[in-house]
């Protein structure tokens, strides 16, 4: 549009100054005394022929280059809008991941009855055997021994031979280094070294035998403890 502006005003000072009319001889001649008659028009706004149209034509290139730079300016700010509302949003989207991320998420509680059904199923059938019989009224005897101490073998040989008065009591040798498994009895009584015996009676009460015992005595402390009547 600005070549086009540039070309129509080199187009009228073209016709300015080589395509205008030029006067007569005779006119010429008369010039002298009726110039000042031909310069009041020009004062009173004349305008030379053909000027009115020039004119339009350079008023309607005026317009036509003040739309097209609205049209540009209108779409530079709808690009620039575009480009902003993407990042607007973003803000939002980060914050509900953060959101998203930081929600704890419930811890998982196991339940008691969990607990003893899993230390039920990791017992050993010793350790099932002694509280089975404690349930059914059963006197049991426990011998615990480090097999690295010769008295504490032997009393394991011993208690391998001591009668179970038949099935009313529960006899077996057990090493110290499971003794965390019969804390359900030895939280009653004491065991710090071995050999030692527990006894425990149909009332659950329990007694021990420290150091060597041999079958005989182990025997009939056991008889002793089903003698006890239940309550």
């Amino acid at each position: 549009m600005q070549i086009a502006l540039g070309a129509t005003l080199l187009l009228l000072v073209v016709w300015l100054v080589a395509l205008r009319p030029k006067p007569s001889s005779g006119e010429e001649a008369a010039a002298p005394t009726s110039a000042p008659a031909q310069t009041a028009p020009a004062s009173d706004g004349g305008a030379a022929p053909g000027t009115a149209g020039l004119k339009g034509a350079i008023d309607k290139a005026h317009g036509a280059v003040a739309t097209a730079d609205a049209d540009a300016q209108r779409a530079q700010q709808s690009s620039a809008d575009g480009a902003t509302a993407p990042t607007a949003s973003a803000p939002a989207q980060s914050g509900s991941a953060t959101a998203t991320a930081s929600t704890p998420r419930p811890a998982h509680r196991s339940t008691g009855a969990g607990h003893a059904a899993r230390r039920h199923h990791a017992a050993s059938p010793q350790v099932r055997a002694v509280k089975a019989a404690l349930r059914h009224d059963k006197a049991v005897a426990i011998a615990f021994f480090d097999p690295n101490t010769a008295d504490a073998r032997a009393v394991a040989h011993e208690i391998g031979h001591v009668s179970t008065f038949g099935g009313r009591a529960v006899v077996l040798a057990v090493p110290l280094a499971k003794l965390s498994d019969y804390a359900f009895i030895t939280n009653r009584v004491e065991v710090t070294v071995a050999p030692t015996v527990v006894i425990v009676d149909r009332r659950r009460q329990a007694t021990t035998i420290v150091g060597f015992a041999d079958r005989g005595e182990i025997e009939q402390r056991l008889a002793d403890a089903l003698a006890v009547r239940r309550r």
